[in-house]
């Protein structure tokens, strides 16, 4: 392994390297928002269930006329169960832990950048990897939204890997090799994973929290409408 770590010193200069930490940075970051977002919610979820689930009893006990109690008691009995299942991921997921870990490692990475040069790169490559090697390995989501970061940097697609129309001027900059090189480590990154799955997943999330708040304000609406209706639902 250790040769493998010296090669790599001598293959990449310290600006490549500098890259290569600030691909991780952003990776990092994204995993920290992705495990606070996570956290949130679920503590949202616990408190925003609870409060309903009160309200629900309460207004089936005070205005029975108005709710329809036993339709109540049935989503009361589902929306529990659901509770319980964001409680136990909530205490077996360690957001907290996992989220101050990360920081630290974030940290780390923010301060062997800034110490990295020529002179002390095999030093600085060696600090890197075990930084890495001791941080909590990245979902292909974060990594995804590095590269669509990078993508609207360097003005490339995401979807068609390809230079957007009307940002071909770079090419007649002094810079143009750089940008040339760039963009294909970009392509190389968009390669690595499957676009289309990771974004489906972005917005299966956003689905998914959104029904999740939806629920209670449709059942409560579908207990008054079916009292007011005189529909009766009979539960053995």
């Amino acid at each position: 392994m250790a040769e493998i770590k010296v090669q790599s010193s001598k293959k990449y200069d310290s600006n490549k390297w500098r890259k290569i930490i600030n691909t991780t940075q952003s990776n990092y970051a994204n995993m920290i928002k992705r495990l606070s977002r996570k956290q949130k919610i679920s503590n949202l979820v616990l408190i925003y269930y609870s409060i309903f689930l009160i309200v629900n009893t309460l207004t089936g006990k005070y205005f029975p006329q108005y709710f329809n109690t036993e339709l109540s008691e049935y989503f009361g009995i589902i929306l529990s169960v659901v509770m319980l299942a964001y409680s136990l991921i909530n205490n077996s997921s360690n957001y907290a832990v996992r989220i101050s870990d990360i920081e630290e490692s974030l940290n780390q990475l923010k301060t062997i950048k800034r110490s990295l040069s020529e002179e002390n790169l095999d030093e600085c490559i060696s600090e890197y990897n075990k930084v890495a090697d001791s941080t909590e390995r990245r979902e292909d989501v974060d990594f995804f939204i590095t590269v669509k970061h990078l993508c609207k940097e360097f003005k490339i697609n995401w979807f068609t890997k390809k230079r957007k129309k009307g940002e071909e001027g770079w090419q007649q900059d002094e810079d143009a090799e750089e940008h040339r090189n760039q963009e294909k480590v970009v392509n190389d990154y968009i390669s690595e994973i499957n676009v289309l799955i990771e974004e489906g997943k972005i917005v299966f999330e956003f689905i998914w929290e959104a029904i999740l708040f939806l629920i209670p304000i449709l059942v409560f609406i579908l207990c008054i409408i079916s009292s007011t209706s005189g529909l009766k639902i009979n539960i053995k």
